[in-house]
């Protein structure tokens, strides 16, 4: 896969997370008023769910604090 591939591809994949982030604020933690939505940012801000993600992805895939090689 070239460099440009790569790159475009991260884009791609930060552009849905902070999508996806926005639509939770929006709908579980915005708080509907008159005059437009109250979005609680402080409550659940991105930093908080990316963590909230590697944590799972951790959990799923086990991730290895270390490799061993075999010498020889």
């Amino acid at each position: 896969m070239q460099v440009h591939s790569l790159r475009l591809l991260y884009v791609g994949i930060s552009f849905l997370l902070v999508n996806i982030w926005i639509n939770i604020l929006w709908r579980k933690i915005s708080q509907p008023r008159r005059g437009g939505r109250l979005i609680y940012r402080e409550i659940f801000n991105l930093k908080q769910m990316l963590e909230f993600l590697r944590q799972s992805v951790d959990r799923i895939y086990q991730v290895r604090e270390a490799i061993y090689l075999p010498s020889g």
